[in-house]
């Protein structure tokens, strides 16, 4: 029980959670610069005794504990008339209302990113805070950007807009092989320049609808670099400004792509029951006519939605919808985004939805056949495919848990992982590790375990 001047509502959330004021100091350190980090025991103090951290702590605290709970948490709520508000430290969705959709507000939102972006920090957030996104950009009677011109200094031409496309072409190929902090910062200062071009040029209503779809597919490439470096807040806040500037160009496809990729995220965060309500908005809203490709897209990641939340028949049934959309082949009106969505990518997908789903031998047989079938140049799915086949023979069903061949194909793409910048990688290494570890008195799975604690220690990967 607490004293008269402990902090009840900070006890009760970390309780919820599951958290100990040590967890929570652990989670702060990993955030702040060295010289605001605090002492493990500082949390038991504004627990128990009620003391309020200096500033920028108690929003970093929010924003913690609003991203490990999956529901906003406010410095007010923690510490009420206490502690100061920082402007820093932020959800991803600030701003970002679902009944504010105009034009003028998405630019506005674009512009400060482009002004104080960097100097911000954002965290995840769960539950309705984006499912009412998806049901606004679903249902919602969205304006356009005007049929006018822009006051500015330049005007901008299609031939222009040609070349930002091709540009961010190349920097999707650099994603596919490697991702990374480097490529993040590219596609970063692309943005920035083509919302510099939206606020300071001069363009008619059609080419202005689409820069503004390129800036959000610029946006979206930023939160899925995000999103494979483990930064999850800065992703999803990345992915919230690619929805508004995909509604305001009038891109519905694009703005379907975005949704899907934050329910993806969602799965990675556990958070399965978000991932299912995001694809069944998305389904819904896709009331405009979408090419094959999209289609199979969007089932793909439906069916990975269904499979992290144990839906075994609609997992399967949208996999079906995903092979036969697919097999009606390529369009012309395919968006330069979804070159990547192939029957090679479906197959390995399928196989890390049957892994989530526990059935190894589906898993197997549909991750072996996409590594089998996969470009050399994709690195980071090389590793990612590979490392979820390992997973797979290390668990095993019904007696056919196969250590030696885990090990085998972790082994194979092991020395790839200091090329790949992803902490989705990481993860699954540190997860293969984790359940392999009971068995290292086998000496396959010791040799193994041995060579990447050394790689760990020497901080190759």
């Amino acid at each position: 029980m607490g004293g008269l001047n402990s902090n009840a509502e900070l006890r009760r959330l970390l309780e919820e959670i599951g958290w100990s004021p040590y967890e929570l100091a652990r989670a702060v350190n990993r955030l702040v610069s060295p010289d605001r980090r605090i002492h493990a025991k500082t949390p038991f103090a504004w627990r128990d005794r009620g003391t309020v951290p200096r500033d920028p702590l108690p929003a970093v605290v929010a924003g913690i504990l609003t991203e490990a709970r999956g529901e906003i948490v406010t410095v007010d709520q923690l510490w009420p008339g206490q502690a100061h508000k920082t402007e820093v430290w932020l959800p991803a969705v600030a701003q970002i209302a679902p009944d504010r959709w105009l034009p003028h507000d998405t630019l506005a939102l674009l512009k400060e990113f482009r002004a104080s972006g960097k100097a911000k920090t954002h965290f995840a957030v769960s539950g309705n805070e984006l499912t009412s996104l998806a049901e606004s950009w679903a249902f919602g009677n969205h304006a356009l950007m005007s049929n006018r011109m822009t006051a500015g200094q330049g005007r901008i031409t299609p031939d222009y807009i040609d070349y930002l496309e091709k540009d961010l072409a190349e920097l999707r190929r650099l994603d596919d092989g490697h991702g990374g902090e480097l490529v993040l910062r590219a596609v970063v200062n692309r943005l920035a320049e083509a919302i510099d071009l939206l606020s300071d040029s001069s363009y008619p209503a059609d080419l202005g609808r689409r820069l503004l779809s390129l800036a959000g597919q610029m946006a979206q490439l930023a939160g899925w670099l995000g999103f494979d470096l483990g930064r999850h807040g800065f992703a999803q806040r990345m992915y919230l400004l690619g929805l508004r500037a995909a509604v305001a160009a009038g891109d519905k496809q694009l703005g379907a792509l975005v949704l899907s990729c934050i329910a993806f995220q969602q799965t990675w965060r556990n958070r399965p029951h978000d991932a299912v309500s995001i694809m069944g908005t998305v389904q819904q809203g896709l009331r405009s006519a979408t090419t094959p490709r999209v289609q199979a897209l969007i089932a793909m990641r439906e069916a990975r939605a269904f499979a992290t939340s144990g839906m075994h028949s609609e997992t399967s049934a949208a996999l079906e919808r995903a092979h036969q959309a697919l097999a009606r082949g390529q369009h012309d009106h395919d968006p330069a985004w979804v070159y990547w969505m192939g029957p090679t990518v479906l197959t390995s997908e399928a196989g890390r939805c049957y892994l989530h789903l526990g059935d190894t031998l589906q898993a197997e047989q549909q991750l072996a056949e996409g590594l089998a079938n996969l470009n050399q140049d994709a690195t980071r799915d090389r590793v990612l495919y590979g490392l979820s086949l390992a997973l797979a023979h290390a668990r095993g069903t019904g007696g056919r848990q196969d250590l030696e061949l885990a090990c085998y194909e972790a082994g194979q793409v092991l020395p790839m992982l200091p090329e790949v910048g992803s902490a989705r990688c990481r993860n699954l290494i540190d997860t293969i590790n984790a359940e392999l570890r009971p068995h290292r008195a086998t000496s396959t799975v010791r040799t193994f375990i041995d060579k990447f604690e050394t790689m760990k220690k020497a901080k190759i990967c």
